[in-house]
């Protein structure tokens, strides 16, 4: 086949001609691409070589055959076919050679290996060309080798569509075969985990990972350093025992799926507690008013007393009934906002002045807004009480009111010039039960959030540690 092979090169080779030899003598380095695109149209498995015997060019029917393209070699074929393809090779004449290859899909191959110079029409060598043909084998012809290939290819191209990483290993632990998916999913380059040990190429990817526990267990998870992804690998019957199979899949998203519906049946179990609690907190409260109520009738003097003692008992009702993020219907008349702030901000000046902390305010001119009062006051007083324990004595907190005429609504907006809140903390803050206070509850933040949305606005907080914190309540206009 090697003579054939020969005679197709020389007579495509002729028919360049004069072309052929004005193209090498004008470049003083070798210039083979030519001659690759040459190789590569013909149906005989081809290997090129330099005069110091480096493979400089496989053609594409071999690494076909082998399960690779001229993507996967990347341009070093002489390192690619030395490492990867080569298994075993013995002289058998003076340019005849006895060689096995590796197969990207687990086996061998045996081919004889024959070695001629590539000429040139005027007789000079170019390169060496080497033509593999198999031994004892059943693919005697071209046909064969392609069905052959096809059979291969089909085959395997199914387990490189799969989402799912697959490894392969022999039973010295080293990669026989690794498929695209657990490239990706292992962020590994094929060529530097094929025939690799195993548990080194995992170790690479994250320390934790422990080859042991993963075939003792069956299956382990790990969450892979510096990426923020969760990857579980399980151990597959392969029903041969000169064969280890690990499966790799992302399971990030199912982890976090069941960290939510844990979450949810947490809080379904909490809000069930806390319905049953406020009913009887509220039928408390409703008799004690009752009784006020009696009382006020029989003292007529100290009416003013009752009527504020019996407003603030409606008011503990409306709070406690918040925390289950029950929020009346908006009233329809609206509320003059910075008449609220001055009215309600008696009560948290007063606290701030025993905390030695001065409140700065400067409230604009703005349009109604729609909230209920009791609602709007537990907003701030979340807000508040979280500024004071920011900041400690000594420190400040502006308030501010303004109306944004592009998005149509209503801010109030109160800074401190506290410690501030670190990158991870705040991704927190509103979460429900999450808390860095010692006797917090975690609650005040994300019921406000809860309250104000359901009035059309919203809650943000922008911070840093170490320079304040900023939160803008936003407010939809009264319709």
């Amino acid at each position: 086949m090697s003579k054939y092979i020969n005679v197709a090169l020389k007579l495509i080779l002729k028919k360049r001609g004069i072309i052929m030899d004005k193209m090498i003598r004008s470049s003083k380095e070798p210039n083979y691409n030519w001659i690759f695109d040459l190789v590569d149209g013909l149906k005989g498995f081809t290997i090129l070589k330099n005069f110091d015997g480096e493979v400089i060019y496989i053609n594409k029917v071999l690494l076909r055959l082998l399960g690779f393209n001229h993507d996967d070699i990347g341009g070093n074929y002489d390192f690619f076919f030395k490492n990867f393809f080569l298994n075993e090779a013995k002289k058998v004449d003076e340019n005849i050679y006895d060689i096995t290859l590796n197969s990207r899909y687990g086996f061998t191959l045996r081919f004889k290996m024959v070695d001629n110079f590539l000429n040139s029409d005027d007789g000079r060598k170019l390169c060496i060309i080497s033509t593999l043909n198999f031994v004892k084998s059943e693919l005697d012809t071209m046909r064969d080798v392609n069905a052959y290939l096809d059979l291969l290819y089909n085959r395997f191209k199914l387990v490189d569509m799969v989402d799912t990483g697959i490894l392969l290993m022999d039973k010295r632990r080293r990669i026989e075969y690794i498929n695209k998916a657990a490239c990706q999913l292992m962020c590994l380059d094929y060529k530097k985990a094929y025939r690799k040990d195993a548990e080194k190429v995992l170790k690479s990817l994250d320390e934790k990972i422990n080859f042991d526990e993963i075939v003792s267990n069956k299956i382990a998870v790990y969450n892979l350093k510096d990426s923020g992804r969760f990857l579980s690998m399980e151990v597959a019957d392969t029903y041969d025992d000169n064969f280890l199979c690990i499966i790799v899949k992302d399971v990030t998203e199912k982890l976090k799926f069941g960290e939510i519906i844990e979450k949810s049946e947490k809080f379904n179990l909490m809000g069930s507690l806390a319905v049953s609690l406020i009913h009887e907190i509220k039928n408390s409260i409703t008799s004690i008013k009752g009784f006020l109520q009696l009382m006020q009738l029989k003292d007529k003097a100290n009416a003013s007393f009752f009527d504020t003692i019996i407003s603030e008992s409606d008011r503990i009702i409306d709070l406690v009934m918040s925390y289950l993020g029950v929020v009346r219907n908006s009233p329809d008349e609206g509320i003059d906002l910075n008449e609220l702030i001055e009215k309600y901000m008696i009560l948290i000046e007063a606290e701030a002045k025993h905390r030695q902390i001065e409140i700065i305010k400067k409230l604009r001119q703005v349009p109604m807004v729609k909230i209920d009062n009791n609602q709007l006051k537990q907003v701030l007083l979340n807000v508040f009480q979280n500024s004071f324990q920011a900041i400690g004595s000594g420190g400040k907190i502006w308030i501010t009111t303004r109306f944004n005429s592009y998005t149509n609504r209503v801010i109030i907006k109160i800074a401190d010039n506290g410690g501030g809140i670190d990158r991870e903390t705040l991704k927190k803050v509103m979460v429900p039960l999450f808390t860095t206070k010692k006797d917090g509850t975690g609650l005040g933040l994300s019921i406000s959030k809860n309250i104000l949305n359901k009035y059309g606005g919203d809650l943000k907080i922008f911070s840093k540690k170490g320079t304040g914190t900023i939160v803008n309540i936003y407010l939809e206009l009264k319709k």
